[in-house]
């Protein structure tokens, strides 16, 4: 055991995502990164080609000539005249968006525009070498454009000193209408960037889904993060959904390829110790619905095909449920035989499938006690020479500490681990809590696996209620 918890230790200080784990999780998961990166590209495209309306620009200019007070001037003098000349048309430029111009346009248009929506829809520049002023306005309508752009540089105009309009003479200059913005083009939307970017989306997000549900689960996914715990594995059964959750029955049909999966686990736990062969072996897990009693049933029962004289205990006496499989009576159990109320022969129980059971009987307030009596003991011993296998179900660990208890006068344990099902910290406690406890961990058998990560489709199982 000394060599399990080293290894356990050392995958719980590891860190880091490798590049065959990407990989493995782009291979499992490329049909949901197929869909969600579909599925947001066709909402892009969408928007693209049916809600997002095309938008058109047209820009009308206007020149500013500043008057110099003399035809003769100095350098300097010319200088500060000319840096005073593009100050004076900046100011003019920021005026084109004011109030003063913005309302006295959207009026004159109440057809096609308001004060708020022409002022978002212009800009201005101005060049400082030519003393050029650009002004564009933005619009669904090609036309609507080229017409506000044209309106706002001819009321600019009229704040000129050689503007016929006195009433609105503003600036000490000439401002002359140059384009009357007599061509607009298409400036949106960028169908083809529109389309790139909805696809480079839908990869980043269906990307994040995928690796999220992956790495930051706090659950096993797959059997390979399972083999990283550094126990050995000893078999991977895969999931049958197929099945009715309701169905008490946990026993398989005896066909050749039911029997193959479980054949397997037992070569495999004849194999880890061929010298000193498990006797005595006891199955368990982290939490409910593993299917701990449904693979130690169908273990027997494939052992008594295989013309081996099988016994199962049934040591979960908080839960007990082996009896129900095998349809026998759970009185006359473990705590009947252990408070001396039956014999040894009252005691065992004879199924039709040639598996023996030893049902856990009534319920005890204390079962720790009955765990750790000498009598119990004994009784193990006795059964274990009169039988090729004895199998133990037990309690998960999660839930008591019998597994624990009972695993220490065992041969060998049997760790059920299902996908999806404990969280990873549960499984590692409970092996810790088994490290402890002195057990000899066989290895870990997968249950409710992908069918693809199973290595086989043929076998399935039915859900188990605990």
């Amino acid at each position: 055991m000394g060599e399990n918890n080293s290894v356990l230790n050392q995958n719980d200080n590891s860190s880091g995502i490798t590049l065959s784990d990407i990989i493995r999780v782009l291979k499992k998961n490329w049909i949901l990164i197929l869909i969600v990166t579909a599925v947001i590209f066709g909402c892009g495209a969408f928007y693209t080609y049916v809600i997002a309306k095309p938008t058109y620009k047209a820009t009308s200019t206007v020149s500013v000539e500043v008057p110099t007070t003399s035809e003769k001037v100095s350098v300097s003098e010319a200088g500060n005249s000319v840096t005073a000349s593009l100050r004076y048309v900046q100011s003019i430029a920021e005026f084109v968006k004011s109030e003063t111009v913005m309302k006295s346009v959207s009026d004159a248009n109440k057809d096609i525009t308001t004060y708020s929506k022409l002022r978002n829809a212009t800009s201005v520049k101005f060049d400082v070498t030519s003393i050029i002023i650009s002004i564009t306005v933005t619009d669904t309508n090609p036309k609507n454009a080229r017409s506000l752009a044209y309106a706002i540089a001819k009321e600019l105009e009229t704040y000129s000193t050689d503007s016929t309009d006195e009433s609105k003479q503003k600036f000490l200059c000439t401002i002359v209408v140059r384009d009357k913005a007599l061509y607009s083009f298409n400036a949106g939307p960028n169908k083809v960037l529109y389309l790139v970017i909805s696809a480079l989306a839908g990869l980043v997000v269906s990307l994040a889904i995928v690796f999220i549900k992956e790495f930051a689960s706090n659950k096993f996914q797959t059997p390979e993060e399972i083999s990283a715990l550094g126990i050995p594995v000893l078999n991977t059964l895969p999931n049958d959904k197929s099945k009715s959750k309701g169905d008490v029955s946990s026993l398989m049909e005896p066909t050749i390829k039911n029997f193959e999966p479980y054949n397997r686990l037992i070569s495999n736990i004849k194999f880890a110790n061929v010298d000193n062969p498990y006797k005595l072996i006891m199955f368990t897990s982290s939490v409910m619905n593993e299917l701990k009693t449904t693979v130690c049933s169908n273990f027997a029962l494939t052992l008594a095909h295989n013309d081996k004289k099988i016994l199962i205990i049934d040591l979960d006496t908080r839960k007990p449920r082996v009896h129900s499989v095998f349809n026998v009576e759970k009185n006359n159990g473990i705590v009947e035989y252990l408070a001396d109320s039956i014999t040894k022969a009252e005691l065992i129980k004879h199924t039709d499938v040639n598996v023996d059971i030893v049902t856990s009987g009534s319920q005890v307030n204390n079962p720790v006690t009955l765990l750790e009596s000498k009598k119990l003991l004994d009784l193990i011993n006795e059964l274990k020479e009169e039988y090729d296998y004895v199998i133990i179900d037990t309690p998960p660990l999660t839930a008591c500490s019998d597994a624990a208890i009972i695993s220490k006068f065992c041969d060998g344990v049997v760790y059920n681990i299902a996908i999806n099902q404990a969280k990873k910290k549960e499984i590692k406690a409970s092996i810790n809590q088994l490290i402890d406890a002195n057990a000899n961990i066989i290895g870990i058998n997968i249950t409710k696996a992908n069918v693809k990560d199973s290595g086989y489709y043929y076998y399935y199982y039915s859900d188990e209620k605990k």
